[in-house]
């Protein structure tokens, strides 16, 4: 059975960055939002929550990447690593990245607020997630024994040990060109999802003038958000913003 798991875990992998924006896309399509509880401020509170949550989960990710950059990020499509990262983030979760992407899966399909998304969105992804771990940390057994087992003793698989922090991050410090660099599509893609979803939302739960002013505001919001994306995205590209000069300390 674990190697079954292992083989879903190294599909999921090569294919997870086209296929689960892919997957919140159909979803969002085929499933409807509901007024949660037949309440609008329990809706709203549904909404706000499930925001949070999905920010949360990339407040996760750029940290762990701005702290300690990820040398798990694969490679042709593979489980890669080039050594056993142990500090920042994975000082306190070995999988902190899997962790912030779990976040932002059950953060969107609460945002969403479909009630049968929740029971087939929020599974299908702890699944994949799961499958993705199991592969990834028999990959990670294999070149680094014994010290991935000396190190999978000693910090959760998955749950944050919060009291080892202060120990994980000593003597670090927080890299936001590298955070911003390595993630700006996630970054980009998650805040057009937050700007998209009230707008199909209100097409189902409200009035045609409610959602035209909705569909308003979020083209607006769209415009400014693809203009910072493009400028960003350019600066990366040049190097200029994210290398720090020479002559800083």
């Amino acid at each position: 059975m674990q190697s079954v798991n292992i083989a879903i875990g190294n599909f999921f992998f090569r294919y997870r960055n086209a296929l689960f924006p892919l997957i919140f896309v159909v979803g969002s399509l085929l499933l409807r939002p509901r007024l949660m509880f037949g309440s609008l401020a329990a809706d709203r509170i549904f909404v706000a929550v499930g925001a949070a949550v999905a920010l949360l989960g990339e407040a996760v990710r750029l940290i762990t990447i701005g702290f300690e950059y990820i040398h798990r990020g694969g490679k042709d499509g593979k489980v890669y690593a080039g050594r056993l990262v142990r500090g920042g983030m994975y000082g306190i979760t070995r999988n902190p990245m899997y962790v912030g992407n779990g976040l932002i899966a059950i953060g969107m399909t609460i945002y969403f607020g479909s009630p049968v998304g929740f029971l087939i969105l929020i599974p299908f992804f702890l699944f994949v997630y799961q499958a993705i771990i199991a592969a990834e940390e028999a990959y990670l057994r294999n070149k680094f024994l014994p010290e991935y087992d000396d190190y999978a003793s000693a910090v959760n698989r998955v749950i944050p040990a919060l009291g080892s922090a202060r120990e994980a991050f000593k003597g670090m410090r927080f890299d936001w060109r590298r955070s911003i660099t390595k993630d700006l599509s996630t970054l980009a893609g998650l805040t057009i999802g937050l700007i998209l979803v009230p707008v199909w939302r209100s097409y189902f739960l409200h009035d045609a003038a409610a959602t035209r002013t909705t569909a308003i505001r979020a083209g607006l919001l769209l415009l400014a958000i693809n203009a910072i994306y493009l400028v960003l995205l350019r600066l990366k590209r040049s190097n200029r913003l994210f290398q720090k000069s020479a002559s800083a300390p």
